[in-house]
């Protein structure tokens, strides 16, 4: 037996699919076009995610680090 693994986009594709009870070979093209479109948008958004979400980390560690800073200057 054969494991494939399924990419981000198949995952959401059938995730759609199984939510709207719909066959994929049911499919028109366009509705293929707006999976396909609201993926890219989704992905676009989590990376958008990502990137905030390392900017507030670092942001996190500069501010410790001038707080560290700052005490150690009363001492």
């Amino acid at each position: 037996m054969e494991f494939k693994f399924k990419s981000p986009k198949e995952k959401y594709t059938e995730g759609v699919l199984n939510y709207l009870l719909i066959k994929k070979e049911d499919l028109t093209e366009t509705e293929k076009e707006i999976i396909d479109y609201s993926f890219s948008v989704l992905k676009e958004r989590l990376e958008d995610i990502k990137l905030l979400n390392d900017e507030v980390v670092r942001l996190s560690i500069e501010l410790a680090n001038l707080k560290s800073y700052n005490d150690d200057k009363d001492y």
